[in-house]
C-alpha cells in the first residue's frame, strides 16, 4: 500500500483555482439561495421559480428557432450581428 506520511502535491494553478471557486458560488445560488428565498417569502416562492421556468423555456425555443433559421456558428453574436449591426454584436459578444 502507500506511506501514511505522504503528502499531496501543492500545485494549485489559476484554472483550477478558478474553477474551484467558480463551483463553489454556483452550487451555493442552486442548493443554499433556494432555501433562504422559500423561508422568507414561503409558497410564492415556488411560483417566482415557476415564472422564472417558462421565462427560460420561452427564451431557449427562441433561441432555437433562430439556431434553425440561421444554422451558422456563433450563437447570439452572429443573430444579433446579422439583425441589429455589428456594434449591438460586439457589444453582445
Amino acid at each position: 500500500m502507500t506511506d501514511g506520511n505522504a503528502e499531496l502535491a501543492r500545485d494549485l494553478g489559476f484554472l483550477e483555482a478558478y474553477t474551484l471557486g467558480l463551483g463553489t458560488m454556483i452550487g451555493a445560488g442552486i442548493f443554499v439561495l433556494p432555501g433562504i428565498v422559500a423561508e422568507s417569502a414561503g409558497p410564492a416562492s415556488m411560483v417566482s421559480f415557476m415564472i422564472g421556468g417558462v421565462v427560460a423555456l420561452l427564451a431557449a425555443l427562441s433561441l432555437s428557432e433562430l439556431a434553425t433559421g440561421m444554422p451558422r456558428a456563433g450563437g447570439s453574436y452572429y443573430y444579433i450581428n446579422h439583425a441589429l449591426g455589428s456594434f449591438f454584436g460586439t457589444i453582445v459578444g
